[in-house]
């Protein structure tokens, strides 16, 4: 991918984890249009050594040069990922409009769907059966609406979402780390899927690992990105209460789900139905919100390999050796297949390496 100089600029100032986001962005208006980078840095050598001292400044004086540059330019191209920058096309609007966009999302996957309508999806990691079983219920009905989903790459109902979404490729997972350093391991496979099939961005180098406050800071993103956002749930204090927070500061559509008296993992998505959040307690509550008629649902398609696990799980969950057994495959060869039923919503996890049916299936 190529770069003009406005997007190497600012590639250039967000490689230095020491300098602070305001600084950058201060840099970037001193120093954008200007030929001779080095050159402009000596001339400023006030207000830059004002702002970062004097070891910040020998810092940007001593990388400013080519070198250093194409050294970015190769670790991007070896991670695989692009840089869209505040000056790309490809940025996000909606994103550029908030307070404090990052200077660079760093992405894997199909940058279109940064452009098109999106909606976010989140709750808490520790949620209920229920509570994951209505996040797929709403990203299966919003990605059939026309919408691309956000979420985070959490378990619980960030890997809901994904699961229902990555089928369509209608996904963008939001990584609070570097995309080498997703959070938590275990779904690192899944978020891989997602880079395959849909997008994955995160605001840092793929090196950087993720801090605690990285978490609530990136969900500025989620919120940034999209038109609306609905909390499926989480508790008062909370993860997904900040997206909701920073829904309301940039005047995003705010929807939760409801729960009962005493369901801990609802008194958040509760209290904010109580400060004006919008209630939906069913997929067409937004669907409608915005206009959109429900879609009949296509009919699902499986390969030979997923009709015979299918076959052999009905009579119940079985270990993967055991189906590997049952249907004469080897257990490396099922893998990916069950994947793929899982991400249909065709089958689930039953205990370690234990798959069963989560739904009837006409085959």
């Amino acid at each position: 991918m190529k770069y003009d100089e406005r997007e190497l600029l600012i590639i250039w100032l967000d490689s230095f984890k020491e300098i602070e986001y305001k600084n950058k962005r201060a840099l970037y208006e001193m120093l954008v249009g200007k030929s001779d980078l080095k050159r402009n840095i000596e001339l400023n050598e006030k207000s830059v050594k004002s702002a970062l001292g004097d070891a910040g400044y020998s810092l940007l004086l001593n990388s400013a040069n080519q070198s250093y540059l194409k050294d970015n330019i190769a670790r991007l191209n070896a991670a695989g990922e692009r840089a869209i920058t505040l000056a790309s096309s490809a940025y996000p609007e909606r994103l550029k409009e908030t307070p404090e966009p990052p200077l660079c999302l760093y992405a894997r996957g199909n940058l279109e769907l940064l452009s098109d309508e999106i909606f976010g999806i989140v709750g808490s990691r520790k949620s209920l059966p229920l509570s994951l079983s209505i996040a797929k219920d709403f990203a299966t009905e919003l990605v059939g609406g026309g919408f691309t989903l956000a979420t985070g790459t959490a378990e619980g109902v960030d890997a809901e979402v994904i699961k229902a979404a990555l089928n369509s490729g209608k996904i963008i997972a939001v990584s609070a780390g570097g995309l080498n350093n997703v959070y938590p391991a275990m779904n690192a496979g899944l978020i891989e899927e997602v880079a395959r099939r849909g997008l994955v961005i995160s605001e840092y180098r793929e090196d950087v690992k993720p801090l605690p406050y990285f978490f609530p800071v990136r969900n500025r993103i989620i919120a940034g990105l999209s038109a609306g956002v609905l909390i499926v749930s989480g508790k008062l204090q909370s993860g997904t209460m900040h997206t909701a927070e920073y829904c309301v500061d940039y005047g995003r559509d705010l929807f939760a789900v409801p729960y009962s008296v005493g369901v801990e993992s609802g008194t958040g998505t509760n209290a904010l139905i109580k400060r004006g959040a919008c209630l939906a307690d069913s997929p067409e509550d937004i669907l409608s919100f915005y206009g959109i008629e429900k879609k009949e649902k296509e009919e699902t398609i499986f390969s030979d390999i997923e009709r015979e696990i299918l076959a052999a799980l009905k009579g119940g969950a079985l270990h993967i050796e055991k189906i590997a057994e049952k249907t004469g495959k080897n257990v490396y060869e099922l893998t990916s297949a069950i994947t793929m039923l899982e991400i249909k919503g065709c089958v689930g996890k039953n205990g370690i390496n234990t798959y069963g049916l989560i739904r009837n299936l006409e085959m």
